[in-house]
């Protein structure tokens, strides 16, 4: 890295791990000034994120009801795609998620002066045989265990499904992988900033999750918290998110697609409540899929900590 680029762009301090990564080098993390950042961080990184998310549904919403003819009014439009009653609906909402990328990458550039690579990994950057590795995993894991748990599902697809199995292909990785950015990632780096110890930001940022999903019961909560925390843990772990977005992708994958195959995505949008019994299984399904994703993180030597010689790296990635 030239001296141009050192000047401009931050970087971690050497033989840091994922969750405290945020820190500049030679920066005290003790000063009453870094706890303070790290708050105006978080604060800045959650209003940005409502409001971009917002604005990105609403106006593709707005798009989808100017194509499709304005049938119906506005309000009723916007309501039925609220609740992914349509295909459209689920576009504007995942890809309204999915501006959490473009957030962060915003945040770091102004706040942290920092490479938007570095949200990914401590490489930095996205490790993408061991993300594959982790989706695949996922897959087997995740989807296995709703089989175990319901048995062959009773098909009874629901109205438009070729329009909900494009939206949900396309779409979902999208919106899996920014929630992760935001919550596994910056948020999580955030609150490193506000209390350098490992576990207060990875339990900080499930909380922070779990809070963001809105109206659910105790059981369904737990269940949430309990997959930030998981996944919160990994990241920790392997020095990245590319565990935690595989079995995120994954387990959306297979909740909609699911949903979509025997109901409608519009039920499981629905969804306020879980029974204690359904919410362990899965917790149990999270906790198989992270035993196996650190396993292979090790087998693959995928890198945990920033790299002694990061000041000198010219920001390549670290075999994986």
């Amino acid at each position: 890295m030239s001296t141009t680029d050192a000047d401009r762009w931050t970087l971690p301090e050497p033989g840091s791990r994922y969750p405290l990564s945020l820190l500049g080098q030679g920066i005290d993390p003790n000063q009453s000034a870094v706890r303070f950042f790290g708050v105006i961080a978080i604060v800045v990184g959650l209003v940005a994120y409502s409001i971009a998310t917002s604005s990105v549904n609403l106006g593709l919403q707005g798009i989808g009801w100017l194509v499709e003819g304005r049938s119906v009014p506005f309000l009723d439009y916007t309501k039925a795609a609220t609740a992914f009653e349509t295909a459209w609906g689920l576009v504007a909402a995942n890809l309204g998620i999915g501006s959490a990328i473009l957030v962060v990458a915003g945040l770091l550039r102004v706040l942290h002066r920092r490479r938007a690579a570095w949200i990914w990994s401590i490489s930095p950057g996205v490790r993408w045989r061991y993300l594959l590795a982790c989706f695949l995993v996922g897959l087997v894991v995740l989807i296995g265990l709703q089989f175990l748990i319901s048995g062959v599902p009773r098909l009874n697809p629901q109205q438009g499904l070729a329009g909900f199995v494009v939206a949900i292909l396309l779409t979902s990785p999208i919106q899996a992988a920014a929630e992760e950015v935001l919550f596994r990632g910056y948020l999580m780096q955030a609150l490193g900033l506000v209390w350098r110890n490992q576990w207060f930001p990875v339990v900080g940022s499930a909380l922070l999750f779990a809070l963001f999903h809105g109206t659910q019961n105790l059981a369904l909560f737990t269940h949430r918290f309990a997959f930030g925390l998981i996944m919160g843990a990994l990241a920790w772990r392997t020095g990245g998110l590319e565990a935690s977005i595989g079995a995120h992708i994954a387990n959306n994958l297979g909740a909609f697609g699911w949903a979509a195959l025997t109901s409608s995505v519009a039920r499981a949008r629905a969804v306020q409540e879980l029974t204690w019994l359904s919410a362990a299984q899965e917790i149990a399904g999270f906790a198989v899929f992270a035993a196996i994703a650190w396993w292979i993180a090790g087998r693959m030597r995928v890198p945990y900590e920033v790299a002694p010689d990061i000041a000198g790296t010219t920001g390549s990635r670290h075999p994986v």
